[in-house]
């Protein structure tokens, strides 16, 4: 038995994981490492820098894992970054280290993309569009170009929000639906995804402000021991194939790039095809182990 800790992206929750279970060997258990304020763990206060993230992480991972247990651990976008702040704390405890660490979808802790914050770089405008249309449901809309044109207007809000305050404030239904008023039943469903999407916005905000205040301090980089395997989608507009081949930095022996036929969201529409690959090494651990 190998366990496979699993921290979710920005603004996600662990639970965006737990399709996978399906997929995974039955030597592979999959263990959530929830970050707070999101998830099973939305009540709690989120955590304001990096070094409150991973330390947290490692609180967690530690009242999981029993002395001896063999394990990996996969971090994906903002998360791998958390992830590689979390193999710090591992490494200096004398914590066993992970047999392996996946990073997906995401530049390494010396990278660019996460320098500047999504909310105030128009030019990533499409990324963010793009983020918004997976928190509503199709149904929801008359069709794509209604979902659309709703995306493309809850994404100016923000922005001008941004530009106002210094920070995302929630869009109220009768700022993006022009008929709100007097037809409140009617955009009943349409107000509670908002209000999904505000919340997740914020999650957002905090996070991007998280991993922007690290990239542009002076850190002590090292490098991974544990064997690194790291995922790519390659249709990824949120980063580049070689921004993402940039965590060849950080290993310090095995080194192993997948692309996957996919975008950035590749741990939910492609998810498919990264398991086998998961699989394929967990069993390798075991065999080299026997």
């Amino acid at each position: 038995m190998i366990k496979l800790f699993c921290i979710p992206g920005g603004a996600a929750s662990a639970t965006a994981y737990l399709p996978w279970v399906k997929l995974l060997d039955k030597d592979v258990k999959l263990c959530l490492l929830e970050i707070p304020g999101r998830g099973l763990r939305r009540k709690e206060e989120s955590r304001a820098h990096m070094a409150e993230v991973a330390d947290d992480l490692f609180s967690n991972l530690q009242s999981q894992l029993k002395d001896g247990e063999d394990y990996m651990v996969l971090g994906y976008c903002f998360g791998a970054v958390a992830g590689y702040e979390l193999y710090r704390r591992i490494a200096e405890s004398g914590t066993k280290l992970p047999s392996r660490m996946f990073f997906c979808a995401s530049d390494p802790p010396d990278g660019n993309t996460y320098k500047t914050s999504i909310f105030t770089d128009r030019a990533r405008e499409d990324e963010l569009k793009e983020t918004l249309t997976r928190y509503f449901h199709p149904s929801l809309f008359e069709g794509p170009e209604d979902l659309a044109a709703f995306a493309g207007k809850y994404t100016q809000l923000c922005y001008e929000s941004y530009e106002r305050a210094g920070q995302v404030v929630a869009v109220r239904p009768e700022e993006i639906f022009a008929d709100y008023a007097g037809n409140e039943e009617r955009y009943f469903e349409k107000s509670k995804a908002l209000e999904f999407a505000n919340h997740t916005m914020d999650l957002l905000d905090i996070d991007q402000k998280i991993v922007q205040e690290y990239q542009n301090s002076p850190q002590d980089y090292f490098r991974i021991e544990a064997p690194v395997t790291v995922f790519a989608g390659d249709r990824d507009t949120m980063t580049t194939l070689e921004a993402v081949s940039g965590w060849s930095r950080m290993a310090g022996g095995e080194f192993d790039l997948r692309v996957i036929d996919g975008g950035h969201l590749i741990l939910i529409d492609g998810y498919q095809n990264c398991i086998p690959i998961i699989n394929d090494l967990a069993r390798a651990r075991e065999a080299s182990r026997a």
